[in-house]
């Protein structure tokens, strides 16, 4: 049994080091539906279940040092990777179609917490948590729940809730392709456009590979966490406003620092990525560390409010696609961009046609930039339904 901050974080970190390079070296069809990640969580919840540790006081200290310092870091390089002249590049039609799918996964999580939300406790924060994270990304996720206090108690539910639903929706968004003439002919979309835009991202987006060194990846560690030190400094000085607490204020700066240095040459540092994915995996590890396995026998209602929240954006969706004269693959490009975030929207891009995948990708970043602050509204909102 494990009782020590350093026999705790050395165990942690090896053991998710090994199994993620076992995934890499024997790739399995399963983890095409249950990422790697997904089972290292469950897997830790299991071990937490048989008392492989104990949270004591030095455990517990590790942890929370370790997640309340590695998240903010994470935001500040996922802002510092997002471009904002990049975004403007892809044109009024392609940021309508964005938002277009943002606006109607927000209405999706409304109606979902009008049916679901006594049910489950009133869960505002937990769904802008969520909302957070199938607007942006798993950074954004990590932020809001950091933000609003989300207990670590219903994290096992929240999971299941945005990974089953998520590989669910890959797979209909992929199904769906074959039906983009007939779509497109409704709506009248002009499809050209789509890939005139797109021709016009290739050419402007060459950039040349450079290695990621030591002194890279030492310059992003100690840029990211003096970011977050003096995000947090000044946020401790700043007043209360409404839902906008001190926690709240370190995440607005340190996403506002990003953003900014974003279109310097700091925004082309080498190693950013790695270091933010490095910490990503290892904050996901730690958030099942305190959770029981037994504790997922009401994941059922979460995944079902998650899959209501789907089908409102998807029937939303259609309306405005009819609305706005959106062609059906650009509204799945935007609603795997949204969802999946830039890990999987390439992917189902591609599935569909070269010329969306650049348009995903900069539509990644945009639910990057936007996610965390959608995420904080839509809990206010639902809290005070």
């Amino acid at each position: 049994m494990i009782t020590t901050g350093v026999g705790f974080l050395a165990f942690i970190t090896f053991y998710t080091a090994l199994f993620l390079w076992a995934a890499k070296k024997y790739p399995l069809k399963l983890y095409k539906v249950f990422p790697p990640i997904l089972i290292i969580y469950v897997v830790t919840m299991i071990l937490f279940t048989c008392g492989a540790w104990t949270m004591t006081e030095s455990v517990t200290a590790t942890k929370t040092a370790l997640v309340n310092n590695m998240v903010p870091a994470m935001v500040f390089l996922m802002c510092l990777n997002c471009n904002v002249k990049r975004i403007l590049k892809l044109g009024p039609k392609l940021i309508l179609t964005f938002f277009c799918a943002t606006i109607t996964i927000c209405a999706g999580f409304v109606v979902s917490y009008v049916i679901f939300g006594r049910a489950l406790g009133s869960p505002a924060a937990e769904f802008g948590a969520v909302c957070a994270s199938w607007i942006g990304g798993i950074q954004n996720f990590l932020a809001v729940k950091q933000s609003l206090n989300v207990p670590d108690s219903v994290m096992s539910n929240i999971i299941l809730m945005i990974n089953i639903n998520y590989s669910f929706w890959i797979m209909i968004l992929v199904a769906m392709s074959s039906l983009a003439p007939r779509f497109n002919k409704w709506t009248e979309a002009d499809v050209e456009e789509i890939h005139q835009i797109s021709r016009n991202l290739d050419e402007s987006e060459q950039t040349e590979n450079k290695k990621v060194d030591h002194l890279a990846v030492l310059m992003v560690i100690g840029i990211s966490l003096m970011v977050v030190a003096l995000s947090r400094f000044v946020a401790q000085k700043m007043p209360t406003v409404a839902f906008i607490n001190a926690s709240v204020w370190e995440y607005i700066f340190v996403s506002i620092i990003g953003l900014t240095l974003g279109v310097t040459k700091l925004g082309k540092l080498n190693g950013a990525d790695l270091v933010s994915n490095v910490m990503l995996t290892l904050v996901m590890t730690l958030l099942a560390t305190e959770l029981n396995i037994l504790q997922i026998a009401d994941a059922w209602l979460y995944i079902v409010a998650g899959a209501v929240v789907l089908i409102v954006h998807g029937a939303l969706y259609v309306l405005l696609a009819k609305l706005f004269r959106l062609d059906l693959h650009s509204c799945g490009t935007a609603s795997i961009a949204n969802v999946g975030g830039h890990s999987s929207a390439p992917i189902v891009a591609a599935t569909y046609h070269r010329s969306y995948v650049s348009i995903s990708v900069i539509m990644s970043t945009v639910g990057c930039v936007a996610g965390t602050f959608i995420g904080l509204l839509l809990s206010q909102l639902l809290a005070a339904l």
